[in-house]
């Protein structure tokens, strides 16, 4: 099945130029002029992937991604930020801690852009599955936990951090690895929030030592009984 896309960006002719390179790819490309039209029409029909404007002058990425939550949750399919002007780390931190899969700026090599789009339609594919791990079981097709039966209330960078810890159980895992896989960025300025993710784990495990500490290195899953 063809992956369905929606290019959001206030300016016609980048957004067309976008949208012409992504459908020559072979994917059905959809095409929004602000964050108003963008937030309705992945209401009305969700797509596999929307590639997203930093700033348009009805809203900020940060705030269309705020839109797009379920409840207090997570959005539904991979967003990758676009842009041009505001491409400052503090930027960057933002559009990803507000649920952005990854941070592209505009004038990337189109092969590169490419491959990103390609990489996050692939990890979103591989989650259609269940992952156990004795009393933890991990929904990565519903994006949900449970310990026990009860549900975990993980946000989506903490959620995909104990899925990608958990599938490699007794195996420690960088802290560039999970920067790079979770956060999509090589930006040491996202150490703080790999910290976080792990802290906010072990308050929902309730059982610190799922999550073990390598220091200096990362962080490694062990099943407990």
């Amino acid at each position: 099945m063809t992956a369905k896309l929606l290019v959001v960006d206030d300016e016609p002719r980048t957004a067309e130029l976008t949208a012409a390179l992504l459908r020559r790819a072979g994917y059905t490309v959809e095409v929004a002029a602000s964050g108003t039209e963008a937030v309705a029409r992945a209401r009305s029909s969700a797509p596999d992937l929307m590639l997203l404007d930093y700033e348009m002058p009805d809203m900020h990425a940060p705030e269309v991604l705020d839109e797009l939550r379920s409840g207090a949750d997570r959005v539904a399919f991979p967003v990758i930020i676009f842009t041009g002007a505001r491409h400052s780390s503090g930027d960057q931190v933002l559009g990803i801690e507000r649920g952005a899969t990854d941070y592209i700026v505009k004038g990337t090599d189109r092969q590169v852009l490419l491959a990103r789009v390609r990489g996050a339609l692939r990890e979103r594919a591989a989650g259609d599955r269940v992952l156990v791990r004795g009393r933890l079981r991990i929904d990565t097709a519903k994006r949900q936990a449970f310990l026990d039966s009860k549900a975990l209330k993980l946000e989506r960078r903490p959620l995909l951090m104990l899925q990608l810890l958990a599938a490699r159980e007794g195996e420690v895992v960088t802290r560039a690895e999970l920067l790079e896989r979770v956060w999509g960025s090589t930006f040491k300025g996202f150490e703080h929030s790999v910290e976080q993710a792990a802290y906010e784990l072990r308050r929902a495990l309730k059982e610190p030592a799922w999550i073990e500490t390598v220091r200096g290195i990362g962080y490694r899953f062990v099943t407990q009984a």
